[in-house]
């Protein structure tokens, strides 16, 4: 396949080091622009760390970047192109008998690469800093908002007014809401409706968590509020709590237990969010779910977008191709680079609204995973074989 290994090596080492090139470049501006906006918050209250929210930053960046993995792979191939085209290698490559594939299957093979350690090894390693990061940062709004007690005046002892319960209660981790999750239990104390902004550890163990637990004649007894929640033995367990009843004032309590009939697997399925499940941990939770027959559509689109992040990566590649391999002047750079930018986001609109639409069942998820990738793979390798070979 490749006449000159050693022309097919440099074109490869030159896309692998472009593609490193600016994946550094854009970790390091959104670290900065999301610690900027973290310090801009909390720099003005009391018992700002600024280490500790820096750190908060790079281990919750790695998940964000993910989602932006395929326009580095379009940005770093348009770059290494176009530099080779400037730079006349590819014109000389052409004179003497090279074909456009050798110099192009190079850099195809290293964005299917890049993929495979995305997918395998890089969103497993983000998905555990994400976790890191979101009890990182509920810990510091704990702390603060302790600080901010123990320095503000006494508060009047008129008792609390009674607890309410939120309109917008669902089973579904993807609410748009504020509280993006809710779910309906029974225990041995009765029925209750426990919510939390944020699940981790495969939704056994909730950040900013809160119950309103019902007497067995359906009116509420009281509401539970926590900076975490975990499931241990059958029981929620919520750690520095505060319990409110009607009529009364909040009572903080360092651990309260809500029993549940709720297994852990079940709990798992109603509760855990895909895009904290490792790409090893999502066929596990959708085999459980198949087996309890609750639906497992974005468990399975999150598993299938992962498993063709390679061929989105080469397809990524092959649309660069299509832009940039013809030689231009210096008033067509800017034209080129428009042009394949703007074929990039009209395919990644396209792949976010199919995984929409996989993840809320209304297609099926391998399709709506495959199918963007599939198509610009084959329209771009089509217009490339138009115009390479006629």
């Amino acid at each position: 396949m490749f006449r000159s290994p050693t022309l097919s090596l440099y074109f490869a080492k030159r896309f692998a080091k472009t593609a490193l090139i600016i994946f550094i470049v854009v970790f390091v501006l959104m670290a900065f622009i999301d610690y900027l906006e973290l310090a801009r918050r909390a720099a003005r209250r009391e018992g700002f760390d600024a280490f500790l929210y820096l750190m908060v930053s790079l281990a919750r960046v790695p998940n964000v970047i993910e989602r932006a993995l395929p326009f580095t792979i379009l940005f770093a191939a348009i770059a290494a192109f176009v530099m080779a085209n400037r730079q006349l290698e590819l014109v000389v490559a052409r004179a003497s008998g090279v074909s456009a594939w050798q110099f192009l299957l190079p850099a195809g093979l290293v964005a299917v690469m890049i993929g495979v350690f995305a997918t395998t090894i890089f969103n497993p390693v983000s998905t555990e800093l994400k976790q890191r990061s979101i009890l990182l940062a509920n810990e510091l709004a704990q702390n603060r908002m302790k600080l901010e007690a123990k320095s503000a005046p006494p508060a009047a002892t008129a008792p609390s007014p009674a607890p309410t319960i939120p309109q917008d209660v669902g089973s579904s981790p993807e609410s748009s809401s504020d509280w993006t999750i809710w779910m309906r239990q029974t225990g041995r104390e009765g029925s209750s409706i426990i919510g939390a902004k944020q699940s981790l550890d495969r939704g056994l163990s909730l950040v900013d968590a809160s119950a309103f637990v019902f007497k067995s004649d359906g009116s509420l007894d009281h509401r539970i509020d926590a900076s975490t929640a975990d499931f241990e033995d059958g029981d929620w367990v919520f750690r520095n709590a505060t319990v409110t009843r009607p009529g009364s004032r909040p009572a903080p309590q360092p651990e309260v237990r809500l029993p549940t009939d709720l297994s852990a697997d079940q709990v798992s399925q109603r509760l855990a969010d895909p895009e904290t499940v490792s790409f090893w941990s999502l066929p596990e939770l959708i085999e459980i779910s198949k087996k309890s027959a609750v639906p497992s559509d974005a468990y399975e689109m999150q598993f299938q977008s992962l498993l063709a992040q390679p061929l989105l990566f080469l397809a990524m590649v092959f649309v660069a191709a299509t832009v940039s391999l013809r030689f231009s002047r210096s008033r067509d750079l800017g034209q080129v680079i428009l042009t394949g930018v703007a074929v990039g986001f009209v395919l990644y609109v396209v792949t976010e609204l199919a995984r929409g639409l996989g993840r809320s069942g209304v297609v099926s998820p391998m399709i709506a995973a495959w199918t963007p990738a599939i198509v610009a793979t084959l329209l771009s390798v089509t217009v490339l074989l138009h115009r390479e070979d006629g």
